[in-house]
């Protein structure tokens, strides 16, 4: 029903004609750091979910995906289409809504931001009263934009 993602995103803007948004936006897990470094060594996992991967995932069942990164919802604007980007791979994985980030987050707001969120849905609020509630709440202990309006609710 739920699938948090606590991890680091991406999104590489490219102007090269033709280039992928899909391949270019993805997240990061174990693994990652030495595959960027060394290159993928062509064994095991590379420890990067590119969108194009994710657009692959059987989320058909999944009411709600949080992506805890920075830049998760980022990607490329295509003219009829929509953002092109982890935000786009997860709806077509079947994912009802979403969670995602605009820009690079803090690591011990986030948290604080989620925690809220999860207790206010848990508490039986529905998703989105939850999430701007949630935002409320981090609002009053950080004011800046910075802090809780990074985070967007995507979804019916």
């Amino acid at each position: 029903r739920i699938l948090m993602l606590a991890t680091h995103g991406f999104f590489r803007p490219d102007t090269t004609e033709g280039s992928n948004p899909l391949l270019r936006s993805g997240l990061l897990f174990s693994g990652a750091i030495k595959t960027l470094r060394e290159g993928y060594s062509g064994v095991g996992e590379d420890g990067i979910l590119t969108a194009y991967e994710a657009m692959n995932l059987n989320l058909d069942n999944t009411e709600l995906v949080v992506l805890s990164a920075c830049e998760t919802g980022l990607g490329e604007i295509i003219n009829g289409e929509g953002v092109y980007g982890l935000q786009r791979a997860f709806q077509v994985a079947g994912a009802q809504n979403l969670i995602m980030s605009l820009w690079k987050v803090d690591d011990a707001v986030t948290k604080e931001l989620m925690i809220a969120f999860f207790r206010n849905w848990l508490s039986g609020k529905d998703k989105r009263s939850a999430f701007l509630k949630a935002q409320q709440t981090v609002k009053a202990k950080h004011p800046e934009p910075y802090y809780w309006g990074g985070f967007v609710l995507l979804g019916i």
